[in-house]
Formats: structure tokens, C-alpha cells, sequence
């Protein structure tokens, strides 16, 4: 029986070629990486990050502009050769994401380089994933499996827990009053406001707890395939 802190399944490693879904046209032809992040969790949906390096990492908001599944995007933080963004998608319908999350999958890495995207999916069981590849095979999508093995969701560390009491507040609040929806439902001013701080310091705050929720995820992500 499994342990009670973790769920039994299956892991799938698969590429998938870059095509125009998924900011591949960012890929082509550059020195780029771009990894999503996956399931950065405020509450119980995921926000969706993904984080950018390489040189020239300003091209990619030239691509986030005119790309039709990108409905809004923002910067969250920047350095010379790494970005991170929250993006808003509209998923394409049929496209592996869906696909994916149509079997009860769950994306745990997704890189894309010029060579093409490598997914690491988790699926409940075999059939599941079984499931998902003939479905790929009757919508032709491209999919070159690379692994399968069992494996397990672990909850023994929730990236929450690597926020201050304060940190985890604010995005709460800023969660539960509409902050993070496309169009904003409340501002920085007004969540501060209910805080009792500066709009200046809430901004602050919430930006180095998502980024400490992404480092934990990405970290937890490298740990994982290290072993």
C-alpha cells in the first residue's frame, strides 16, 4: 500500500517537437531555455510561471506580443540572462497540454530548447498513460516516449513552506481578493490597505515570495532527477 504522504503512478519522459504552440517560434534558431514551472501553488489552482536564460532574453517578449494562446503576460523579475514570467494561456484544444491534463496528468518539468520540448509527466496509473499515448497517436501528435517507469507524487515539502508567516498572508490575500486574475479584480494599494503597509512593501513582499515559491519548485524539480 502506498505511503499515505505520497501517490503511486506512473512517470513519463517524452519530447515533443517545437512547432508554433508554446513559444517554440522563441526557440528556433537561439540559445534559449525556457522551463515552466509547474503548478506554483497560491492555492488550490497553479499560477503559471515559466522562467527564460540564454542570451538576449528580451526577444522572448517580442514572441509573448503576437502569440495568439497568450491571452496576458507580466515580468515578474529579470537579470542579465534569466527572466521569470507569469503568463496567462488559452490552451489549444486537442494540443499535448490539453491531452495531458485530459488522462489526469500532471506536468512536473517542461524545458524547451532549440532542439525541442522535454516533458516529464506523472499519470495515476499505466492505463493512464497508455490511454495518453493512443490518444496522441489519434491526433497525430508527435510525441517521442523516452521513459516510463513507477514513481510517486511526494507532499513531504510543500514550497509553501519555504515563506515567511508574512509572505504567505499577502499572497493569500492577494489570491482570495482577485490580484492574480487577468483582468485584476483588486490592486496593491487596496490589499495593502487591509494589510496595514505600504503599497511599496506589498509589492516587495509578494514578489520574493513568488520567486522563493519558483526557486522551491525548480529546486524540487532538479533534486528529483539528480537522484
Amino acid at each position: 500500500m502506498p505511503d499515505d504522504e505520497t501517490s503511486a503512478g506512473y512517470e513519463v519522459e517524452l519530447g515533443y517537437p517545437l512547432g508554433d504552440s508554446y513559444l517554440g517560434t522563441a526557440l528556433e534558431d537561439s540559445d534559449l531555455e525556457i522551463t515552466f514551472v509547474p503548478g506554483v501553488p497560491i492555492s488550490s489552482d497553479p499560477v503559471p510561471y515559466f522562467t527564460t536564460t540564454g542570451p538576449n532574453v528580451d526577444s522572448i517578449e517580442d514572441v509573448l506580443d503576437s502569440h495568439a494562446n497568450v491571452e496576458h503576460f507580466e515580468l515578474v523579475s529579470s537579470g542579465p540572462e534569466r527572466r521569470l514570467y507569469r503568463c496567462q494561456w488559452s490552451l489549444q484544444d486537442g494540443g499535448i497540454i490539453s491531452t495531458i491534463q485530459a488522462h489526469d496528468g500532471i506536468v512536473r518539468e517542461m524545458v524547451g530548447t532549440k532542439d525541442g520540448w522535454t516533458l516529464s509527466v506523472f499519470f495515476p496509473t499505466n492505463d493512464h498513460a497508455a490511454q495518453f499515448h493512443d490518444t496522441c497517436l489519434d491526433r497525430r501528435l508527435e510525441i517521442d516516449v523516452r521513459r516510463v517507469e513507477p514513481s510517486s507524487v511526494d507532499e513531504r515539502h510543500p514550497a509553501t513552506s519555504d515563506l515567511s508567516e508574512k509572505q504567505l498572508t499577502a499572497l493569500e490575500l492577494a489570491f482570495s481578493q482577485g490580484y492574480f486574475e487577468t483582468p485584476k479584480e483588486a490592486s496593491l494599494a487596496d490589499i495593502a490597505d487591509d494589510i496595514g503597509i505600504s503599497e511599496q512593501a506589498l509589492s516587495q513582499r509578494i514578489r520574493r515570495a513568488l520567486n522563493r515559491l519558483v526557486a522551491s519548485s525548480v529546486d524540487d524539480t532538479d533534486r528529483e532527477y539528480s537522484q
